[in-house]
């Protein structure tokens, strides 16, 4: 009994060992920068009743440094629905409209955008704010996650 232990300990580690080989470590160095909330959320909904409410979401870039050692300059562009205004509905502290500089070791960005109350709120029309990565001043720097989607590359705001 003893030997058939002793025999079923070693084919149990040369399957083991057979299915174990070197893994050559492989980096995902590809630079990408990204547009989301602070829990990586891609839109968010503005209650239309509360005033002066204070909204961040931030540009995040995503790069080794061995990339990163000159500013990167990251704009976006702002996309208005036909149910808001901007200075009225909302306003985009101006610290924070593009285009956004990161110097090298700094990663990440806030956006501030203020939302205002409103008497004429029309739930019938475009009421979206959307934030969307247009262009950096690196060329192989990605818009939004690697990847077919492109995900994250643009933010949504939903006033309702």
């Amino acid at each position: 009994m003893t030997r058939n232990k002793y025999i079923f300990a070693l084919l149990v580690a040369a399957v083991l060992f057979a299915g174990c080989r070197k893994h050559e470590q492989v980096f995902f160095d590809t630079p990408f920068v990204r547009i989301e909330e602070s829990n990586g959320l891609s839109s968010m909904v503005v209650d239309k009743d509360l005033d002066n409410m204070l909204t961040e979401i931030r540009i995040v870039v995503s790069a080794s440094k061995n990339f990163f050692t000159e500013p990167i300059v990251v704009e976006y562009e702002v996309v208005v629905g036909n149910g808001l205004e901007e200075g009225k509905d909302f306003k985009i502290q101006a610290s924070h409209r593009s285009p956004v500089t990161f110097d090298p070791g700094t990663y990440i960005m806030p956006i501030r955008v203020i939302w205002y109350k409103t008497g004429t709120f029309d739930p019938g029309k475009d009421n979206t704010l959307t934030l969307r990565l247009t262009g950096t001043s690196c060329p192989d720097m990605l818009l939004g996650i690697p990847g077919p989607d492109g995900k994250k590359k643009e933010f949504i705001f939903t006033k309702k």
